[in-house]
């Protein structure tokens, strides 16, 4: 089979039509029913499959014979042309040619007819054959033939051939012709004359014997385009015929699909109807369809929901069902209309009903279709989250919202009579205590407890504001009412209250303001009221307070210090001295304490027993003491190349000796400022380490970085001796009060605290040494080490610089005596 376009284009195009016609399947499939076309008609499908691949053969087939054929049709066409030849050349006395046949007159006469015949349109060449005494083929008469059809002889191979020139190619054929038949190639070739597929006839001489070969060449590209006529001729055929096959495979496809379709459409219609049936049948929603008034049909809820039977309510009027003006506005959405109405039961019972009504053709009849649904259990919760949204859910007071609206009906009331009304705010301490020891269980009871008796008060609204805050308004109250009412709260307060067999005690902090000498709306008089409470709360029993201005002052400027405080940080107005520490028995700089200043723009030095307190009621103590340990740790490494001894103690507070996060930020402190850890002593108090175990837990991980651990303050707090020797501490600070008396009572202490840190193996220094006495003393104690003006002030970074120069210069003055 040849290799030739025909054949590619036949197999291309049958698997295109094979593929349009899978995609045509797959969407008519998809539309008209869902599934794939293998399952809609699975034996017609393989039929087209067995039909495309017998095309696939046989149109390859059919396209070959048809090649074939125009071959055989050129080959007798081509035979008949070479006997004419062949014949006149004969009659020409051909037979007397031989190699010097250019010498004979018959010569020049053959060669004349030969070159009439190349004038032939498919005729390139026309040549004649003998062989010689060897068996040699060579040429008789071979005319200039013009090869490349341009009108002249303008090229070698294109000039006559001169007679006994010996033929030098061998084709079967030839030696065909010589033993009398007539031959012709295959398959056209190529050579030095060009593209052409020869045919070779026999000239016979008179006695019918074979004297020579007459040759012919034919031009290739019209034999070839004689073919190609022939196999497009085939491929055309073969792809209408698939064409016309795929087409009624489609029609017999969609057929077959629209019969599935309408199956699987019935199928579906009665699942459907049955599925509706028994979804009407199981829902909680009662289905009423009626027509004209009156009732045609009903699932099981609807007679549930009424209290009928079936038979009961069919044909039963609608009007009867419904409570007459109980319908509420309808809204409607599109064709639906949804409303609230009252329906009564066949028992006379009422109960609330939200109806969706919508009209439909049912059963060739136009139809109202409702479906009710109770909603008696919807308002009781309705009810309920009313009261909610306005009670507090633990104590069932008024909560925050309705405590607010309450004072300002009491205020227009009394703006309107022109009476006084008081407004009270009220903290409980101790809760968060009873939460941490017993639970929040019991927190809440006694939270319930006094709510209950507070509630029994008679003349005073007390709400629910907040956790363990509360608000209380008073009408037509002025101060000594107000006074008589906050002693009634505070007394029943006092009494213990008991949850599970406990007694517990609790604490109410009262603050009062009063309409309208302290504010004339209800903002303003809880604001006031809450600011006397925070006065309130410094005393330690249950005490109540009136609102006076100079409270709202020392507020606002605790809130001003606070803003000051954060600008502080970010405007770097913080600075820190420096108060050395004395190694006592050489009198050697061996450390120093970091003690922050505060330089206000404004007003000066701020004293740190002013801010510091702000900052660890806010939380701004915790980045404030960040910056001191950055500060400190930084200027410490500028030190250590001059003075490699030296180390700095900074106080730690509490907030941050608690915070989970403080032992991985210190270390990332260490490694920003690259301070060697042991050069970094933290100072903690004792109430720092009450609880012990997570005192323990914390110092260890602190230790495990490398930094040591002073006890500042030792002595004036409440840790317990028995765990101290437990705490892996470094040092014990002794408090400056001890120091201040060591010609008094206290003298005993003093020595027996410096036997106490040396028997636990830690170093002990004294604060607050302020004269030689002092320094003198301590020293004769075997004190280690002291700090306080005696030896230095708190000094700034530059002049610390100074002190400690002046220190080595002076030691190695000494050094020389």
């Amino acid at each position: 089979m040849s290799n030739q376009l025909e054949y590619i284009l036949y197999i291309f195009g049958l698997f295109l039509t094979v593929g349009g016609v899978y995609v045509y399947g797959h969407w008519m499939a998809k539309r008209h029913w869902g599934g794939i076309p293998w399952l809609a008609a699975p034996r017609l499908t393989v039929v087209f499959a067995t039909v495309s691949l017998l095309f696939l053969g046989a149109g390859m087939i059919y396209i070959h014979y048809a090649e074939k054929q125009e071959h055989r049709e050129y080959e007798e066409a081509t035979k008949q042309i070479a006997g004419m030849i062949a014949g006149d050349l004969a009659a020409m006395g051909h037979e007397r040619l031989d190699e010097r046949a250019e010498h004979l007159p018959a010569y020049h006469t053959v060669m004349a007819v030969l070159e009439r015949w190349q004038h032939y349109g498919r005729v390139l060449s026309v040549y004649t054959l003998k062989k010689n005494e060897h068996g040699e083929l060579y040429f008789v008469a071979a005319p200039a033939t013009d090869y490349n059809r341009n009108g002249r002889i303008d090229g070698e191979t294109e000039q006559a051939v001169p007679p006994g020139t010996v033929y030098r190619r061998h084709f079967p054929e030839i030696e065909e012709a010589f033993h009398g038949r007539f031959a012709m190639e295959q398959h056209p070739i190529t050579d030095e004359w060009g593209r052409s597929i020869s045919a070779f006839m026999p000239i016979r001489q008179s006695d019918g014997t074979v004297d020579a070969v007459v040759g012919i060449d034919f031009d290739a590209k019209t034999y070839e385009q004689h073919l190609q006529r022939g196999r497009k001729k085939a491929l055309w055929t073969m792809m209408a015929m698939f064409l016309a096959s795929a087409v009624a495979y489609l029609l017999a496809l969609h057929q077959q699909m629209e019969r599935k379709a309408l199956a699987v459409y019935k199928k579906t219609l009665a699942s459907n109807e049955h599925r509706l049936r028994r979804l009407a049948e199981m829902t909680m929603e009662g289905l009423i369809v009626y027509a004209g008034g009156k009732i045609i049909e009903v699932n099981e809820a609807a007679c549930r929901l009424l209290g009928y039977t079936e038979s009961e309510l069919v044909h039963l009027p609608v009007d009867d069902l419904v409570v007459q003006g109980s319908m509420t506005e309808a809204r409607s959405d599109g064709e639906r209309k949804r409303f609230e109405i009252e329906l009564r039961r066949k028992d006379g019972t009422v109960f609330p009903a939200e109806v969706l009504q919508r009209r439909y053709d049912y059963e060739w009849q136009n139809v109202m279709v409702a479906a009710v649904r109770d909603l008696t259990e919807q308002k009781q919760n309705e009810r309920r989250l009313q009261y909610f949204a306005s009670h507090d859910e633990l104590t069932g007071l008024p909560n925050k919202e309705a405590m607010y609206k309450q004072i300002e009906q009491c205020l227009a009331g009394a703006k309107r009579n022109g009476q006084e009304a008081a407004v009270m705010f009220l903290e409980v301490s101790g809760i968060k205590t009873i939460n941490d020891f017993y639970g929040y269980a019991v927190g809440d009871e006694v939270l319930l407890q006094l709510a209950r008796l507070w509630r029994e008060q008679k003349g005073i609204m007390v709400g629910r504001w907040s956790g363990n805050e509360f608000i209380a308004v008073l009408p037509d109250s002025a101060n000594e009412k107000a006074e008589e009412a906050a002693k009634r709260l505070i007394e029943a307060a006092d009494e213990p209250i008991v949850v599970n067999g406990l007694e517990l005690y609790v604490t109410v902090n009262i603050g009062i303001s009063v309409y309208p000498k302290d504010g004339e709306d209800a903002k303003t008089l809880i604001r006031k009221a809450d600011i006397a409470r925070y006065e309130a709360r410094k005393k330690a029993a249950s005490d109540f307070l009136f609102f006076t201005e100079p409270m709202a002052i020392r507020l606002n400027e605790k809130m001003a210090m606070e803003r000051d405080l954060r600008r502080a940080l970010e405007h770097e107005e913080f600075e820190l001295y420096y108060q050395p520490q004395i190694r006592l028995h050489d009198r050697q700089v061996i450390g120093m304490e970091a003690l922050i200043r505060w330089r206000h723009p404004e007003k000066g030095m701020v004293s740190p027993s002013l801010f510091i307190p702000v900052a660890e009621q806010t939380g701004m103590i915790i980045p404030i003491n960040e910056w001191v340990i950055r500060t400190a740790c930084r200027q410490t490494k500028q030190l250590l190349d001059r003075f490699p001894h030296l180390s700095v103690s900074v106080n730690l507070s509490p907030y941050e000796f608690e915070s989970r996060r403080f032992v991985d930020k210190l270390a990332g402190l260490l490694a920003d400022t690259g301070l060697p850890p042991h050069h970094l002593d933290l100072e903690i108090t004792e109430r720092m380490t009450m609880d012990t175990e997570r005192a323990l837990d914390i110092l260890s991980k602190l230790k495990g970085l490398g930094v040591t651990i002073s006890m500042d303050d030792f002595g004036t707090g409440y840790s317990s001796l028995s765990y101290l020797t437990d705490l892996p501490i470094d040092r014990l600070k002794i408090d400056r009060s001890f120091v201040q008396h060591i010609q008094g009572k206290k003298d005993v202490i003093l020595p027996a605290i410096i036997r106490l840190g040396h028997n636990i193996g830690v170093k002990v220094l004294a604060e607050g040494v302020e004269t030689e006495t002092e320094a003198a003393y301590l020293q004769g104690k075997r004190c280690d080490e002291a700090q306080g003006y005696y030896f230095s002030p708190p000094l700034p970074y530059d002049e610390l610089v100074r002190f400690l120069n002046e220190q080595r210069v002076r030691r190695q003055a000494q050094e020389l005596r």
